[in-house]
């Protein structure tokens, strides 16, 4: 898969502007003295003379790049680069990508459809209109049966030779959104694509306004607006989620802009062949957007460039596609874990305010006393609590800001953190909490199960009466809380179903979804941290359906485990998951603290794994998790190499998890000879895996991963019988162009070797810092996936 690194070819060697962006002041910041100031949300922070006169140079009209002052003011680039990201990731400066109105390559449309004649045809009557000198139209029709081909073929777009009309699957078998987009991808004839839907209408400017983005980004999306004025629009228009808003931003699975829709989309070819879409109708535009970051491209959101979406309009259709998208979250949870980036923040005193409510109405007597005392103590602590924070924030801020505007930004605070707690309890948990409260009346407690069932009315009809309040939309009051209702109750339906078609509840989880706040929280967030490592120190992992358990301890451990890519590493393991069968015997050169050891023994029944690691606490580790997930195998503590040597193994001393541990040299040494080694290495031998295999010591594999650290091309070298015999089918390599440079080697050379041996080499990633993950498969597949 090409990172940024293999991004650059699509761009030329010349990367200095690309994925730059430009930055304005937003229209809520002042400058105070040598303070910046946000009025919303309320916050300031102090800043040195020189980070001040930078800013001054900005307006809240203007966007600038960081290389245009840089040019006014002779500060270094870089510094002002890190200046104005710092401040934008703090609210005080609006971003948007940077874009060359001169860019105007020719543009392949691409379109699927199934049985969807009539929007189809306001969709091409719509790209009738676009400004655009240079495009075509794919419509890729899957298996339709409503007279699309004569909607196509006598468009007027068609007799003027625009429009291509593609037909693919069959009514029975048809061949899915995923793939059909892949099939448009392969017919278009220019660089640049561009998808949108059926049900979508672009506006004249689409293309104008998106395309010049591509001359320093690899894929834009743009705004996606409801067409119409129905009440399903106006309810759409508040609360899509196909909609990312009305600021400009870097794609950031975590963040406001987690993906982008296929609605409105437009990239260069190269992302589109190198990262096709999943074989799949669901979450493929999200596993696009997501898998060409993890590549190092640059995905960004831009409100311009806007198309329109006709939404559905009956209630049912409208709760099953919000159910739809539901169940997605469970599969993107099997696929890419769920990281807690964007949570809603609870004050641990409010929470303590709660239960102490409950206490008092479970208990009789002293119980119910000491509940109602700890519930106005939590509700004198709260006042106090944010009593002082409002004070502590007013002596902070300059002069302009008054006591009061301090007060109103702590209530807005309140009420925003209010609203977005109610809202995701609607969304998520309104349904199992309701069976709860009954639940609690049949046990013969109706006064708590009366709270609770009253609490969730509360939780579900304060969203909806903000929203309602707030954006004042054109329509009834009626026909808006219909509309909220089918939202959240299909959408929980959907999550929850994803919960058994996908077998995870991690989307559910509620520490992915709040975060507790206030005063004792970090004590509790330590004291939860000691209990889990004297408690079960182990950590699951899911890739597709496979999921190992890994002790996590070190901070090593914990970087790759705390990355929702697994560091890059996921879209390989399922790219080889996809490819084991039960029988397979699997080498694992390199294999760490065995995160493809784990997961591939998982898979198999009469196969096995073979796991090479010399790093002695990588070892220890690796056999560990090898117990944790009941894989019978030894670890090989051995380095491979093209010679059998004395060998020097670096960072030896560094904690489990270390990926970075590599021989010291690659020149066989004589007999009896050693290498110089300092406080921070260890001699290990080195032998080659073809001995291993001929003496017995392990089996011959049919599937080797080798990931050394630059010393690829000697352990190829060493293994050349064995990847040259019809069992081993399938190499996965992990290329190391600083490695090898310092063994004289390239890049192509390892290629080159495995071509040499019998195999078709092709790229399955490249990361970002230059390394490369190749797939060898042999030429004529012995069985297996291919």
């Amino acid at each position: 898969m090409p990172t940024s690194a293999a991004a650059s070819a699509v761009h030329g060697n010349d990367r200095t502007t690309h994925g730059v962006g430009e930055y304005r002041r937003r229209d809520t910041v002042s400058i105070v003295d040598n303070v910046v100031v946000s009025r919303r949300p309320l916050t300031a922070t102090r800043i040195n003379d020189a980070a001040i006169s930078l800013l001054h140079e900005l307006d809240d009209d203007n966007f600038r790049t960081p290389a245009s002052v840089a040019a006014e003011t002779n500060h270094d680039l870089e510094t002002i680069h890190r200046l104005f990201e710092r401040l934008a990731a703090r609210d005080f400066l609006e971003w948007q990508p940077s874009r060359d109105p001169d860019h105007q390559p020719p543009v392949s449309i691409v379109i699927t459809v199934r049985n969807d004649r009539d929007h189809l045809a306001r969709c091409l009557d719509t790209l009738a209109e676009l400004d655009y000198i240079d495009y075509e139209v794919l419509i890729v029709d899957d298996g339709s049966t409503d007279g699309t081909r004569e909607t196509v073929t006598g468009h007027p777009l068609a007799l003027d030779g625009r429009v291509r009309y593609i037909e693919v699957g069959t009514p029975d078998e048809p061949l899915g959104i995923g793939a059909a987009r892949n099939r448009g991808v392969e017919e278009a004839n220019h660089e640049v694509i561009a998808f949108t839907d059926a049900d979508c209408r672009p506006r004249s400017t689409w293309l104008s306004e998106l395309v010049p983005y591509l001359a320093t980004n690899d894929v834009v999306g743009g705004r996606i607006r409801p067409a119409g004025e129905s009440a399903a629009s106006v309810y759409e228009g508040i609360n899509s989620s196909l909609d990312m808003g009305r600021y400009a931003s870097r794609v950031d699975p975590d963040g406001s802009t987690p993906y982008l829709a296929t609605a409105n989309l437009v990239g260069r070819r190269r992302v589109f062949e190198s990262i096709p879409f999943p074989d799949r109708n669901i979450a493929e535009d999200v596993d696009v957007c997501w898998r060409a970051l993890d590549a190092g491209f640059d995905v960004v959101y831009t409100p311009t460039g806007i198309v329109e979406h006709e939404y559905r309009e009956s209630l049912g259709a409208f709760a099953t596609r919000r159910s739809t998208y539901a169940a997605s979250e469970a599969l993107l949870a099997c696929e890419y874990g769920r990281d807690r980036g964007d949570r809603v923040d609870i004050p641990i005193h409010l929470l303590l305010l709660f239960a102490g409510v409950a206490v008092a109405l479970l208990g009789d007597g002293p119980v119910a006393t000491v509940g109602l005392v700890g519930a106005g103590v939590f509700t004198l602590a709260a006042v106090g609590y944010d009593g002082s924070r409002v004070r502590r924030r007013y002596r902070r801020l300059p002069g302009p800001v008054s006591r009061s505007d301090v007060l109103r930004s702590r209530i807005r605070e309140w009420l925003s953190t209010t609203y977005a707690t109610t809202r995701e309890i609607t969304r998520y948990y309104v349904v199992p909490i309701l069976l709860v409260g009954v639940g609690i009346w049949i046990a013969g407690e109706p006064v708590l199960a009366v709270g609770v069932l009253c609490g969730t009315a509360v939780a579900v009809a304060l969203p909806f009466a903000v929203e309602y309040r707030v954006h004042d939309p054109d329509t009834s009051i009626t026909e808006y809380g219909l509309y909220y209702l089918a939202d959240h109750f299909g959408y929980q339906h959907g999550a929850y179903r994803g919960t058994f078609e996908h077998r995870t509840a991690a989307h559910l989880d509620p520490r992915g979804r709040f975060r507790l706040v206030g005063p004792g929280t970090g004590m509790l967030t330590r004291f939860r941290s000691i209990r889990k490592e004297d408690g079960d120190p182990f950590r699951s992992v899911t890739v597709g359906d496979v999921t190992a358990r890994f002790h996590v301890q070190s901070s090593a451990e914990r970087w790759w485990f705390e990355s929702t890519s697994l560091r890059g590493e996921r879209l390989v393991l399922r790219d080889l998951l996809e490819r084991i069968d039960s029988d397979d015997v699997f080498l694992d050169i390199g294999a760490n603290i065995g995160l493809y050891s784990c997961l591939v023994g998982c898979t198999l029944d009469d196969g096995t794994v073979v796991p090479v690691e010399p790093h002695p606490e990588n070892a220890a580790r690796l056999a560990e998790n090898l117990v944790a997930n009941d894989i019978d195998t030894d670890v090989v503590r051995r380095a491979l190499g093209g010679a059998a040597r004395n060998g020097t193994l670096s960072a030896a001393d560094e904690p489990p998890g270390t990926g970075t541990p590599a021989l010291v040299g690659n020149t066989p040494l004589p007999d009896g000879a050693t290498v110089d080694t300092d406080e921070n290495t260890v001699e290990t031998p080195v032998v080659t895996g073809d001995s291993l295999v001929s003496a017995g010591e392990i089996p011959r594999p049919s599937i080797v991963k080798i990931d050394v650290e630059g010393a690829e091309a000697a352990v190829i070298e060493g293994l050349s019988v064995t990847l040259s015999t019809p069992a081993c089918r399938l190499v996965y390599c992990e290329v190391h162009p600083e490695g090898l440079k310092q063994r004289n080697r390239e890049p192509d050379d390892i290629r080159e070797a495995l071509r040499n041996r019998g195999y078709d080499v092709e790229t399955v990633q490249e990361l970002s810092d230059g390394r490369t993950i190749l797939r060898a498969k042999v030429v004529t597949p012995a069985k297996g996936l291919q």
